[in-house]
């Protein structure tokens, strides 16, 4: 009895004193910080400041000390210098001194997790979008960019972010970047062979570890999606956590794949166990482990953006806690680029339809071929003239995607179909087929948003789309046209369904998602019988330039501008949070 008193006490003194000495390391500079920086100032060359264990808290004393904190980057290594035009300032030395919480000229470090921050997706636009948007909210604000992509140089990044999303006016001088060399390789799925979801859970908390041994910032932005970084955070520095959710990492719906999804200990018991259902209980107990891991690490989370409203439905339940508790979980679409609002009316358009998808087998390439050589089988007296022929248009970044090409080609071939493949093309090309087809295909089974689509209407190409997620709640809506809702077409666009699809037997999930009923919605064989061959006139110019106009009418929630004006105003809460977390504390940290 008194061994496991004893174990307590050491327990609790053990937690009290990591609880206290983690914070003042990743914050508290020694008490001699200012003599040292002063030796490096008044040093007749140029010398590295010693910190030792200390770099997190150096670093942030002269990033929200200096008018250009970019210089304090750990491109080349980890060592600190005092910049040369911070030396010289004569308001150098004021600015070093603590500023309390109240204090009206406090700056903030706004910390952006997003290893990949120079590979130039979908991803990536958000990022820096939301690190403009952030800037703009306030002189004060500085930014830290927590990157794997160590052979980039800061202003490559910075070039290619103005060249690939036409994001100008960024100040370089507020964006710190931090390069994580040691561990980026653990967040990596190909690193894991084996239980990759709690490898990556792991590799996401020493990552952050190592984000903040260079720079702890005064808030946590995850614009990825590596939750296991907010524990760490949160246990340490103590900040508001702001994630933006692109998809969740895990969701109920995966559980269904499991044979014991119902299982019970007493039915276990009366049966008896082959080696495969011993296999199938691990696989249960390990993926409620995780959901239940992922759920709590919901709850340390301040503010939830999602991309869309299927995400958004989803952490509505996963991340349920965080309604419980005021928290905020809400829609913010990512920016899609900025529009021109008006699309030619008046050229004729190719009878096209396009597919702008990366090859991989979740696109469905399949499926749209096997469908439309059913179509051809079956209405073979409509005029050829009449029919849309196929565009496949898309990237191979892999060597899995490349064979996805080979098979997909070989398919068309086989089924003797005149389809056009254009691979890996510029996006000016991109731009020129998306204004000159008459039609936009999107094949993707529950596509969390679907950018492509956006695309289409922003250039006018009539969307025939999938009747899930993105596409169907959020882009393809109809302008101001609920009489059509839920139904298989509406003044915007077109949708379809296939018995493949994995809820095509279902109608409404146990958490209350929007799925409608089947019967609503046509394959996508029957879909192009109902336009071209029973109601022709759907297929009109004329028809289809009115699609054309509404589609437009609905992009302006998809724009940068309104993205950035948004994300302002998430910013003002979290400053107010990080106002809320610092008057909480009581220790020495409160002023770092």
């Amino acid at each position: 009895m008194y061994f496991l008193v004893y174990i307590g006490i050491l327990l609790y003194v053990g937690l009290k004193f990591i609880t206290s000495a983690l914070p003042r390391l990743f914050l508290v500079p020694p008490h001699d910080w200012r003599d040292k920086i002063k030796k490096v100032i008044e040093h007749p060359k140029p010398i590295y400041l010693k910190v030792g264990s200390k770099r997190s808290a150096y670093r942030r004393r002269l990033v929200l000390a200096s008018d250009a904190p970019a210089y304090y980057t750990n491109f080349v290594n980890n060592k600190l210098k005092i910049s040369p035009d911070d030396a010289k300032s004569s308001d150098f030395e004021h600015l070093m001194k603590n500023r309390d919480v109240d204090d009206p000229h406090r700056r903030l470090v706004y910390g952006f997790f997003h290893p990949y921050a120079n590979n130039g997706g979908g991803g990536e636009r958000v990022l820096w979008l939301a690190v403009q948007a952030t800037l703009m909210a306030s002189d004060r604000n500085v930014v830290a960019i927590y990157t794997t992509n160590i052979d980039a140089q800061p202003k490559d990044i910075l070039n290619k972010v103005q060249q690939k999303f036409q994001i100008e006016h960024l100040d370089g001088s507020r964006i710190v970047f931090i390069y994580l060399k040691k561990y980026g390789k653990f967040i990596d799925a190909d690193y894991w062979k084996h239980f990759t979801i709690l490898g990556q859970f792991f590799g996401s908390v020493v990552l952050a570890l190592e984000a903040m041994y260079e720079l702890s910032p005064d808030v946590w932005v995850d614009t990825i999606g590596l939750p296991a970084s907010y524990f760490p955070v949160n246990f340490i520095l103590k900040i508001p956590i702001m994630s933006y959710v692109h998809y969740p990492v895990l969701q109920p719906e995966m559980f269904g794949k499991l044979k014991f999804k119902d299982f019970s200990f007493n039915s276990f018991k009366t049966i008896k166990p082959s080696l495969q259902d011993v296999k199938e209980l691990g696989k249960l107990m390990y993926w409620s482990v995780l959901y239940y891991l992922y759920v709590y690490l919901g709850s340390l989370v301040d503010v939830t953006l999602t991309n869309g409203t299927w995400t958004n439905n989803h952490m509505q339940s996963i991340w349920s806690v965080n309604k419980s508790m005021g928290k905020k979980v809400d829609i913010l679409y990512p920016p899609c680029g900025e529009f021109i609002e008006t699309v030619d009316l008046v050229t004729k358009r190719e009878n096209k339809m396009l597919y702008i998808a990366q090859f991989r087998p979740e696109k469905r390439h399949v499926l749209i071929l096997e469908k439309y050589s059913q179509f051809l089988q079956q209405n073979k007296k409509v005029s050829p003239k009449l029919i849309p022929s196929l565009v496949f248009l898309g990237s191979c970044r892999t060597a899995e995607d490349t064979a996805t090409l080979v098979e997909v080609k070989s398919l068309a071939s086989e089924l003797d179909l005149d389809v056009e493949f254009v691979v890996d093309c510029s996006y000016e090309e991109v731009l020129s087929w998306l204004s000159r087809v008459k039609y936009g295909l999107n094949a993707m089974w529950n596509e969390h948003f679907g950018i492509g689509v956006v695309e289409y209407l922003s250039k006018g190409a009539v969307p025939l789309v999938h009747a899930s997620a993105g596409p169907l709640l959020d882009i393809v809506t109809g302008w101001e046209d609920e009489q059509n809702k839920g139904k298989w077409h509406n003044n915007t666009g077109f949708f379809f369904k296939d018995s493949t699809d994995p809820d095509y037997k279902g109608e409404v999930s146990k958490e209350g998602f929007l799925i409608f009923d089947n019967e609503s919605f046509p394959d996508f064989t029957q879909l192009l019988e109902e336009i071209i061959v029973k109601h022709p006139e759907l297929s009109s110019d004329e028809n289809l330039n009115k699609l054309r106009a509404n589609g437009q009418k609905l992009l302006q929630k998809f724009s940068n501008s309104e993205f950035v004006e948004q994300w302002v105003a998430h910013v003002g809460e979290l400053q107010y949070l990080e106002r809320s977390y610092r008057d909480k504390r009581t220790d020495i940290v409160r002023v770092y």
